[in-house]
């Protein structure tokens, strides 16, 4: 019998994305723990939903880079 590991806690604080957006949809795991087991595959669908809307959401446009103009001779 291998023997026992020595508990972590539970869970674990997610690595930053580097996406605000979707680290701040992933901090609703961070009560996770505490909760009764019976209901966390809401909170994990929750977090699929929303997810998934972040995820598809376009980004805001980039402005131009100075002297990159579209229509202007160079």
């Amino acid at each position: 019998m291998p023997e026992s590991q020595p508990s972590k806690p539970w869970p674990q604080t997610p690595v930053s994305t580097d996406d605000d957006a979707v680290d701040s949809v992933l901090d609703a795991l961070d009560p996770l723990g505490a909760q009764p087991v019976a209901g966390h595959a809401a909170v994990y669908r929750e977090l699929h939903d929303a997810l998934l809307t972040e995820l598809n959401t376009e980004p805001p446009a980039a402005p131009p880079a100075p002297g990159n103009h579209l229509g202007t001779a160079g």
